[in-house]
C-alpha cells in the first residue's frame, strides 16, 4: 500500500423491508450530491449503458475541487462503483448492498499536496462515507 493510499469500510444495517427502496436511491447517480455531501455537483457527460462518465465538483474549496469519475451500475450484484479517474481523489469507491447490509468500501490515493493531513482525511471519509449511508437509508418514497 502507497503512502497515498486511504483504504477502509462503511456499513449500515438495511431494513429488509426496505432494500428496494435503498438500491434505487443508491443507483441514482444524479442524486450523489443529496447523500454524498463530499460531492457538491455532480454532472453526467455521457452514458454508455449502465456506465456513466461524471464531473465531480467536491464540497471543499480551492483549485484542486474538481474531479472525473467513471461510474458503473451494477443492478444485478447491487452494486455502484465509483472510479475516480482525475482530481484531488483516485481510485475506486464500492458501495453496494449485501444481505441486509448497505456498505461502502474505499480504496483511494491522495494527492500528494493532502499528504500531511492525511490521518485527518481518512477520519473525514470514513465519518462522510457512513453519513452518506445513513442518508441513503432514512430517504422516504
Amino acid at each position: 500500500m502507497s503512502i497515498l493510499s486511504i483504504e477502509f469500510t462503511v456499513s449500515r444495517e438495511v431494513d429488509p423491508r426496505r432494500l428496494d427502496r435503498v438500491w434505487q436511491v443508491l443507483s441514482d447517480v444524479g442524486a450523489m450530491p443529496r447523500y454524498w455531501r463530499g460531492h457538491r455537483e455532480v454532472e453526467i457527460v455521457s452514458r454508455d449503458g449502465n456506465a456513466y462518465l461524471v464531473k465531480i465538483k467536491f464540497a471543499f474549496s480551492g483549485p484542486n475541487n474538481r474531479g472525473i469519475a467513471r461510474i458503473e451500475i451494477h443492478n444485478a450484484d447491487r452494486l455502484v462503483l465509483i472510479n475516480y479517474l482525475e482530481g484531488p481523489i483516485r481510485g475506486y469507491v464500492r458501495n453496494y448492498i449485501n444481505g441486509n447490509l448497505l456498505i461502502s468500501q474505499w480504496s483511494i490515493r491522495i494527492n500528494p499536496l493532502f499528504l500531511i493531513i492525511k490521518p485527518w482525511i481518512r477520519k473525514h471519509f470514513m465519518n462522510g462515507a457512513g453519513n452518506a449511508l445513513v442518508r441513503i437509508l432514512n430517504e422516504e418514497t
